[in-house]
């Protein structure tokens, strides 16, 4: 399947999603108002919720907006993978969650989900380090402010119009589809260790092979863009360590 043939299918695939978690999380709300279930129902509507709220703002004047959302999408899904797991120190911290305190019962344990994708095989995923990085971009930070400004000046003047559409959004496609299908990983697989969610595979048959294919279509791409631009410094690689203070550059991050 290519790139372009993931992207339309993307539509249907996050209807399937939306249906069956709609179905079963109100099955999880009336039995337990706060399950553990019921945590991981509503986390997986953010994010289904959000990755529409993408589609939009998939264009080369709005790419700076997009940033804010897949911070917040990558928030919701880390915590997701985090509330799976079937053990009391998690569901102790489901607990903090549901009491909507204003500490960080909202951030997950980096550390504890990378080890575990680590031990399945997974390579290292960076959560922490995209996190912090996405963070640097939706935050107003300087890095931050100088996109929006480029963006501005790029529809302003009409510079813009010029550039390329498929350089300029080809990384930011791929994150939406990245985005899905970490989603339907996270969401729907039953691995070792976490808790079984209980949806009905068979409501959402179009998952499986989009997970598939896009791991496969898009490989080449994410490479191409995996590269941090911001300065080192300005993010953290460790998500429990303080960053050092960087110098603003005078050209804004791309």
């Amino acid at each position: 399947m290519t790139f372009d043939e993931l992207l339309m299918l993307a539509p249907v695939v996050i209807n399937e999603l939306a249906t069956e978690f709609v179905r079963r999380g109100d099955e999880c709300l009336k039995a337990d108002k706060t399950s553990q279930l019921t945590a991981c129902m509503f986390l997986a509507l953010r994010s289904i919720s959000l990755l529409w709220g993408m589609v939009p703002l998939l264009q080369p004047a709005t790419r700076d907006s997009c940033d804010v959302l897949v911070r917040s999408l990558l928030e919701s899904t880390d915590l997701l993978m985090h509330f799976r797991f079937d053990d009391e120190g998690t569901r102790k911290k489901i607990g903090y969650w549901f009491a909507g305190g204003t500490d960080n019962a909202w951030k997950a344990d980096h550390n504890k989900c990378e080890e575990f994708m680590r031990r399945l095989g997974q390579g290292e995923l960076q959560l922490a380090t995209r996190w912090s990085a996405m963070t640097a971009l939706s935050h107003p930070t300087v890095y931050a402010a100088q996109n929006s400004a480029k963006n501005v000046a790029g529809w302003v003047t009409g510079l813009a119009k010029r550039e390329s559409f498929a350089e300029a959004m080809e990384p930011k496609i791929a994150d939406y589809l990245t985005s899905i299908s970490k989603l339907i990983v996270v969401a729907t697989f039953d691995l070792p260790g976490w808790v079984p969610l209980g949806f009905d595979l068979s409501r959402i048959p179009t998952t499986d092979q989009f997970q598939r294919e896009c791991k496969a279509a898009i490989g080449s791409i994410q490479a191409k863009h995996q590269k941090i631009t911001l300065p080192e410094g300005s993010y953290r690689s460790d998500s429990d360590k303080p960053a050092k203070r960087a110098e603003p550059k005078e050209n804004p991050p791309v």
